[in-house]
């Protein structure tokens, strides 16, 4: 009985299909704190392309943050 469930496990394995981290539509989940708290994390799950494009979007906003901080900081404009 014991050969059968051996021979049965590699066909269940083999089914599987492979993980790519790298992969856009892959789900990945981030745990931020949450302000106020000392030890609670909330957990956010979103693919790879939604995390990409949230970091693209804060690294524009601070490009244009360090701009405008640069503009009001010029006395001839």
């Amino acid at each position: 009985m014991t050969g059968l469930f051996a021979m049965a496990y590699p066909a269940l394995a083999e089914d599987k299909p492979k993980l790519d981290r790298n992969d856009p539509n892959a789900t990945r989940c981030r745990s931020f704190p949450v302000t106020g708290s000392l030890v609670r994390k909330e957990r956010i799950c979103k693919t790879n392309a939604e995390w990409r494009a949230i970091s693209e979007q804060q690294s524009r906003d601070a490009d244009d943050l360090i701009m405008r901080s640069r503009a009001g900081m010029n006395p001839n404009g």
